[in-house]
């Protein structure tokens, strides 16, 4: 007979999304246990870029980073386009994070202040009783658990391994397609040349070397970098790894490499948020919920937000004791979907377009001007085509788009649409009841927009 475990919260998946919300919850009063798959040394161990904007940690309450857990100072991002004859430079305050090391101190200072840790303990499915759930089984050591607690929490990234075991008919079960995620690979080394500037992270954009995508080169010290790219899942292009061994691997910078010190690579959600986070007595958060930014593929900033907005919901739930998706649940997706939300579900349609230029399309735009470096980080920051897009009337850009009038026509529809998606999420349904009609005018304006510029996948 499996032994059974009472808790308030159970929270499945200790990575960014799962450790932000015990330490978020570590003071609220609740019983909160928190349980991972892997041991300490392999908290936070998803493979990634290892980079984070500072305003993350000020906007979601979380600490800064600091010690061991900083890699590398970010002083801003280098855009390389296809040729790498221009450069866009984005200039803003960030780190390369030690990922363990900090994923380690949230879950210390959580479990200081009273969160239960089970480490090393396989979640296999969620318990359901009466249509109801009411936990998760578990094996730990060989020993059958059941963990019982009024809200449970996925955090297991885009596998969902509770999410997808939950009834078809629950919203919150929505399937995440291979087109509307990218397939990454990454590697830490050290080279054998100094990196030339090494507080700026490199992103260069390549439809050849990363076909919707892009390939990366962050530093983390003079001589140290992570290095990787991703490929738009679904569509039949090669796995990044081949492409690293192959293509990179025979650039002088990349080649150059000395050591590898990890490798690894993951699936990574670049779409809009999931339809919903809630349901009754259940959130998925962070790569769970979708929750990363489309256009970058970034996700740990975004993941906090999650769990910032699900620790107040939470909390407010147990307040009133419901915890149904009627209840103060309902407002993590309000916090969510009309903040960050909003704004990826514009970057969404971006991310789209996008990935249907070529790489002399992309190139010609870059060249003469059509964004500028602070224009790119605008778009990415507010969910809005930025610059010269937004005074289409402008001389100045006719006279840019003399050569490439189809273009003029797809950037007019591009920037009408993400404002449509940001509107959509900034009127997200009050009440769950008014959510089916939501998403079908969401997957109409997709479809719409699809349409028009001719995407068929």
């Amino acid at each position: 007979m499996a032994k059974q475990l009472n808790y308030d919260v159970v929270i499945v998946g200790l990575g960014p999304a799962g450790s932000s919300l015990a330490y978020q919850l570590r003071k609220s009063g609740l019983k909160v246990a928190g349980i991972d798959l892997v041991d300490l040394d392999g908290i936070w161990g998803k493979p990634c870029g290892d980079a984070i904007g500072e305003h993350h940690f000020h906007e979601n309450n979380m600490p800064i980073p600091s010690g061991e857990a900083v890699a590398n100072r970010v002083e801003g991002i280098d855009l390389y386009s296809p040729s790498e004859e221009v450069r866009l430079r984005v200039k803003g305050t960030g780190f390369m994070i030690n990922r363990n090391a900090y994923g380690r101190m949230l879950l210390s200072e959580a479990e200081k202040s009273g969160v239960d840790l089970y480490l090393k303990t396989y979640v296999s499915h969620p318990i359901l009783e009466a249509g109801k759930l009411v936990g998760v089984k578990a094996r730990s050591n060989g020993e059958e658990i059941e963990f019982r607690a009024k809200v449970v929490v996925d955090a297991t990234g885009s596998s969902g391994v509770l999410r997808r075991r939950l009834p078809k008919e629950w919203p919150v079960n929505e399937v995440l397609k291979p087109v509307d995620m990218n397939v990454a690979y990454r590697r830490i080394v050290k080279l054998g040349e100094e990196i030339e500037d090494p507080n700026y992270i490199r992103i260069y954009v390549n439809q050849e070397i990363a076909p919707g995508g892009y390939w990366w080169l962050f530093p983390k010290s003079e001589y140290v970098a992570n290095i990787g790219l991703g490929v738009q899942g679904g569509r039949g292009y090669p796995h990044p790894k081949k492409i690293y061994d192959e293509i990179l691997m025979k650039r002088k910078d990349v080649g150059s490499q000395q050591e590898v010190y990890a490798d690894a690579g993951a699936a990574v959600p670049t779409r809009r948020p999931a339809n919903t986070l809630v349901w009754d007595n259940f959130l998925g958060i962070g790569d769970n919920g979708f929750t990363v930014n489309p256009i970058h593929g970034g996700g740990m900033g975004y993941a906090m937000n999650a769990a910032f907005h699900a620790a107040k919901a939470i909390i407010e739930a147990f307040e009133a004791n419901d915890f149904t998706r009627y209840g103060p649940l309902w407002k993590a997706n309000l916090g969510y979907m009309k903040g960050i939300g909003a704004k990826q579900a514009s970057l969404d349609i971006f991310r789209i377009y996008l990935q249907e230029l070529s790489n002399d399309e992309i190139e010609w735009g870059l060249k003469n001007g059509i964004m500028k470096a602070e224009d790119a980080y605008a778009t990415s920051v507010t969910g809005e085509l930025k610059a010269d897009f937004s005074v289409l009337d402008k001389v100045k850009l006719l006279i840019k788009l003399l050569g490439r009038p189809s273009m003029l026509q797809e950037l007019v529809t591009v920037s009408r649409y993400m404002k449509k998606a940001k509107e959509l999420y900034l009127n997200y349904p009050e009440s769950p009841d008014e959510l089916p009609v939501w998403v079908e005018k969401v997957e109409a304006l997709y479809k719409e927009y699809k349409g028009k510029l001719g995407v068929t996948w």
